[in-house]
């Protein structure tokens, strides 16, 4: 996937250049970074940091998936290209489009990305997570529970990161890169819609 990256910036950067496709270069660069991360996360079995970049990966596809059904698209990606904020917009609906407003339009067509997202806020911010990750306190003697057995290290110990958690946050990196190459290949077919429409206009005013 890492490498489908530059695969498929090659062919919807193929042709001509307009607004929107600056705003895909950026979203592929964001995602190849976020990727390339995610990779050496995982070989060293760190969800503190990998859970923390599926995060930031929902976040550009939630973008994407809003800029998708925009009424104006072109508009829209001038307008970020220009240095406006998601958070400066509005929906039809009148409301700001927030990250909590641009998780709820997502979730008309990404019904997991709620729950994913919840998930790995909570390594966003200090939280529960990280203690429980980092250190473990279990009792150590039946008869007297005041004694408590405590484990954990700095950094990390693989064994107390199960390898169920590392493969929930594979599954969810995968799942949302996996959606939004999906956006960018309907915006290549709609590009070459647009440049095939040209050019027979141009054959028929020949």
């Amino acid at each position: 996937m890492r490498a489908h990256h530059l695969d498929l910036s090659r062919r919807f950067l193929g042709e001509e250049l307009y607004e929107t496709d600056l705003f895909f270069i950026a979203v592929m660069a964001r995602s190849y970074g976020l990727a390339d991360g995610f990779i050496s996360a995982f070989d060293s079995w760190n969800p503190a940091v990998m859970a923390p970049l599926v995060r930031l990966q929902i976040d550009s596809l939630v973008r994407v998936s809003y800029l998708a059904k925009a009424p104006k698209v072109d508009d829209v990606a001038l307008y970020l290209i220009g240095g406006g904020e998601f958070r400066g917009l509005k929906d039809a609906d009148g409301k700001n489009l927030s990250d909590r407003r641009l998780i709820e339009h997502a979730e008309e067509i990404h019904p997991w990305i709620d729950d994913v997202y919840k998930a790995t806020s909570g390594w966003i911010h200090f939280s529960p997570a990280h203690i429980s990750a980092a250190v473990q306190v279990t009792p150590d003697n039946s008869d007297d529970e005041s004694i408590l057995k405590v484990f954990g290290g700095i950094p990390i110990r693989p064994e107390q990161i199960p390898l169920s958690a590392l493969e929930e946050l594979l599954g969810a990196m995968m799942r949302a890169t996996g959606e939004l190459f999906g956006y960018v290949q309907t915006w290549e077919d709609a590009k070459k819609a647009k440049l095939e429409a040209r050019a027979d206009a141009n054959r028929s005013a020949e």
